[in-house]
């Protein structure tokens, strides 16, 4: 058995701890039917699962960039040998790798504060997180986030940053131990006092105002909100087992909706009251992303299709079929116009949101691949995926739904980006 498909089974195949059932224990169970599939014909691969996925519709822009700042327009994506690699946007190349200490293997994940000036990536291996001075792309001292909670590593991570580029949170987990929540000061990049909010944590988002973080505990399937202004854990609000991709918040702020990965279902939750409403059923849920205008959701799902649900009258449309074993990244432009959905099968979809039709898909090469997340230029013209079997990231032009050059992030002898990628995109 080669390297490639050695790290693929270790990565991918291996069963998450039973007290801590999440998608990508359903992730897992859908790559081991693919790679036995695979391994039964000779064939090498390599896969790479959804990561957390945070909108501009759910953080809200911010502050922008500054004329000096030295912030150029960049896209950040882990890559598997512990490194974050910055790609130009305006050439498409790719710069220096950027080391942040120790292995990202156990899912790292990246958010950028809304000046632009500073990433911040999370290391699982080492229970902290690293923060990017963009001007430079340079790498700064690890946060620590303390001890590891009892159990193993923290293999769970997110990131979000408040509005006001003032905080970020970091929801941390590990099978045994308690799930935290830890802000970390922005201005001096250390970190507060942990939050702790159950065991489980997961995906994590904030109101655009600012004032409420909402982090799922997979353990006891509920998502917990929390208030900034004093780093408090409010009362839990039952919703079910939820994806790390599976939270967004429209952009009004008025309501939280949440997948629900063992019903099949999205639960809305209105956030003055922090009450659930009825469950949509959308079939076998995956990632959701909503629109801009706040008027529609969009849940794809492991099945092949994308459903919408309109938000005002919180109700299923008819889904969208889209094909193959299943739909693991969905971002959408910020003109509403479009949503782009990643597909195992190694191609991505673009919907036209008027009328809920699927176009051509567009091939992004290299083989299979499972779930890139995908990233789009905050002008709308360029969509930027993953593509874990050549260790690139394919840009995608909008305008003309066309696939571009590879960009080669991975020089590994098994190229590929992380397991779990991160990517994001300056504001």
């Amino acid at each position: 058995m080669d390297r490639q498909l050695r790290d693929l089974l270790d990565a991918a195949v291996g069963e998450p701890p039973p007290d801590l059932v999440s998608v990508e224990a359903v992730r897992r169970r859908v790559v081991r039917r693919r790679v036995m599939e695979l391994v039964a014909g000779g064939a090498t691969v390599a896969v790479i699962g959804a990561s957390v996925l945070v909108s501009i519709g759910v953080l809200g822009r911010g502050p922008e960039p500054q004329a000096g700042s030295g912030v150029v327009p960049t896209v950040y994506v882990c890559n598997d040998e512990g490194a974050v690699i910055p790609i130009t946007i305006a050439t498409n190349t790719a710069g220096k790798p950027i080391k942040i200490g120790g292995g990202t293997d156990h899912y790292p994940q990246i958010a950028i504060t809304p000046d632009g000036r500073t990433a911040y990536i999370t290391n699982p291996d080492s229970f902290t997180v690293t923060p990017i001075a963009t001007a430079t792309n340079t790498a700064g001292k690890p946060i620590s986030l303390g001890r590891n909670p009892p159990g193993i590593a923290s293999r769970w991570m997110s990131v979000a940053i408040t509005p006001d580029g003032k905080t970020a949170y970091v929801s941390t987990s590990a099978p045994g131990g308690a799930g935290t929540v830890t802000p970390i000061n922005i201005a001096t990049n250390t970190a507060g006092k942990p939050i702790k909010i159950g065991a489980g944590s997961g995906a994590i988002a904030i109101t655009p105002d600012g004032k409420t973080v909402y982090v799922a505990s997979q353990a006891s399937g509920t998502v917990i909100p929390i208030a900034t202004a004093t780093n408090t854990a409010g009362k839990p609000i039952k919703v079910g087992q939820v994806p790390f991709d599976g939270m967004a918040i429209t952009p009004d702020g008025k309501s939280l909706y949440v997948v629900n990965l063992n019903s099949g279902t999205v639960i809305p939750i209105t956030i003055a009251t922090n009450t659930a409403g009825k469950p949509i059923s959308v079939g076998a849920t995956g990632p959701i992303a909503i629109t801009p205008d706040g008027k529609s959701a969009y849940v794809a799902d492991l099945n092949g299709t994308v459903t919408p649900i309109m938000t005002t009258t919180n109700t299923a449309g008819k889904p969208i079929k889209i094909g193959g074993e299943g739909l693991f990244g969905i971002a959408i432009t910020p003109d509403g116009k479009t949503t782009y959905v990643a597909n195992w099968n190694g191609t991505v979809t673009p919907i036209m949101i008027a009328t809920n039709t699927a176009g051509k898909p567009i091939s992004t090469g290299g083989g299979a691949q499972l779930g890139p997340e995908i990233a789009i230029t905050p002008d709308g013209k360029t969509a930027y995926v993953a593509n874990t079997a050549s260790g690139t990231v394919i840009p995608i032009t909008t305008a003309t739904n066309t696939a571009g050059k590879p960009i080669k992030v991975d020089s590994s002898v098994s190229p590929r980006v992380d397991t779990l990628p991160c990517m994001a995109i300056t504001p």
